[in-house]
């Protein structure tokens, strides 16, 4: 028996007992033996829905259907079409143990450490050796360590104190010394590499080091076409500008639109549910299914020549912590009916287009590196910009922990390890546009008009700014559909 005459086969029967069912549920079902599917029917005919879904049906199943099921929901391919994953978090999930934090934590420490040790010229000392009997006031000395604690005293001196696997130590940087401007600038939770003099029981500091990148990227330029960067449209919200998406999408079906094959959507593209109190007073669509329903008619009008891939922000129906999973398929059931091609990714993870690497971040962190490093305020495009650098010299799409959640994978998903050519992010509601070390900065800005809460923070949003990124040269240019 072929597969489509199961499914219809399984699909009469729970009409016949008054239920609709979700694609994804359907196909649970479809896997079962007669006598099990009876079996599993009439235990679904006592549960009080009138649509199954798989999370109706995984319980009732075997353990070897629940991990087929989760497989197939779950697993992300290494590549789609020409379009190849490199990095994707997988395998998510934790039991919230202190021990898990303190791996993470030790895990990112022990990553970028081996960044800071290549660099160096001496080997590093361990914190705890620094306070052995041998140890003589003004010896020179290099120590890598986590930012544990910042304070500016009355003298403008900065007092640091850093943590590795053995210990901690004060830090001091003078306010006329080299490197004070650039220890201003550091955050809490940052990795350095920090050479001094050893003095009392502190290191009063000659110079730092972060885990910068090194040197500029040489450019492919061997892919054809373009991309098309955009996030931020939080359809359903009253403040959904629909004229201004409206045109985006007429621009990218007129003749003036040359080689654009790709549409990456960088998260928020639905407004949700309950993401913030009383949200539902600025929702015009107050369904997140209906949500979805009213993006799929616009993205049904995008060529179908052009790819569409989508990772999840803050306001879609996943997990807020970071890194969060690809959003369920239930969602986007109109969305797959209209483009059944749609790539849909975690957040964050990093596509390679030919020899083009593009990290797809939303960008939450943001909030916290605008508030905690200094002279990035207020928020504009060359902030934004700045913002993000500091993202690629910490190495880390979330330097600064917990200001938003994060959870603690056996993996750090957040650690730049690879470097990409190009950075795209949203979530600000500010478009940026800039360069680093060869790296593309791009923030998207947003599709949705000013919100009482954006107002409050005096943030000018920049809606309607869409960036086309030329694949072939990394040159970037502003479309504008205010």
């Amino acid at each position: 028996m072929t597969r489509m005459p199961q499914q219809v086969k399984v699909l009469k029967k729970l009409l016949v007992k008054g239920f609709n069912v979700s694609p994804e549920a359907l196909e649970l079902l479809s896997d079962l033996d007669e006598k099990r599917l009876n079996e599993v029917l009439e235990l679904l005919s006592k549960v009080n829905k009138t649509v199954i879904r798989p999370e109706d049906v995984i319980p009732l199943i075997e353990d070897k259907a629940k991990q087929s099921f989760r497989e197939k929901q779950y697993s992300i391919p290494s590549r789609i079409n020409n379009i190849s994953v490199i990095k994707a978090p997988r395998e998510l999930g934790v039991k919230g143990t202190v021990d898990e934090f303190v791996d993470m934590v030790r895990n990112r420490f022990e990553f970028l450490k081996s960044i800071l040790i290549r660099k160096s010229e001496i080997d590093p000392i361990p914190i705890a050796d620094l306070k052995v009997s041998t140890r003589r006031n003004g010896d020179r000395i290099l120590i890598i360590g986590m930012v544990m604690e910042k304070r500016v005293f009355r003298d403008f001196s900065i007092r640091m104190v850093l943590d590795d696997e053995t210990g901690s130590i004060p830090v001091i940087f003078k306010k006329n010394g080299r490197y004070w401007d650039k220890a201003d600038k550091i955050p809490l939770d940052s990795v350095l590499a920090v050479k001094g003099t050893f003095l009392n029981g502190r290191v009063y500091a000659e110079s730092l080091r972060i885990p910068d990148l090194e040197g500029s990227l040489v450019k492919p330029g061997s892919v054809k076409g373009k991309a098309v960067l955009i996030s931020d449209t939080h359809i359903g919200s009253k403040y959904f500008n629909e004229k201004s998406f409206d045109m985006f999408i007429k621009w990218l079906n007129s003749d003036s639109v040359s080689d654009v094959r790709y549409i990456i959507i960088c998260g928020d593209l639905v407004d949700g549910i309950g993401v913030y109190p009383s949200q539902e007073d600025e929702l015009k669509i107050k369904d997140v299914y209906k949500q979805f329903g009213f993006a799929a008619t616009f993205l049904e009008r995008v060529p179908k020549s052009m790819k569409v891939i989508y990772i999840p922000g803050n306001h879609e129906p996943v997990r807020q912590a970071e890194p969060q999973p690809i959003i369920p398929s239930e969602y986007l059931d109109e969305l797959l009916e209209v483009r059944p091609d749609l790539i849909s990714l975690p957040n964050p993870s990093m596509i390679g287009i030919g020899d083009v690497r593009i990290l797809l971040y939303h960008g939450r962190s943001l909030n916290a590196i605008f508030k905690h490093i200094p002279g990035l305020q207020p928020i504009r495009p060359e902030t934004v910009v700045e913002a993000m650098t500091w993202m690629l010299k910490l190495r880390h799409l979330a330097p600064i922990y917990g200001e938003h959640p994060v959870s603690p994978e056996k993996k750090d998903w957040l650690l730049i390890d690879e470097v990409p050519h190009i950075l795209h992010t949203g979530h600000i509601h500010v478009y940026g546009l800039g360069e680093y070390k060869g790296v593309k900065l791009v923030n998207s800005g947003t599709f949705e008009n000013e919100t009482p809460y954006i107002k409050s923070l005096g943030i000018e949003v920049t809606v309607g700014k869409v960036p086309v990124v030329d694949l072939g040269s990394l040159k970037v240019k502003i479309e504008n559909f205010a």
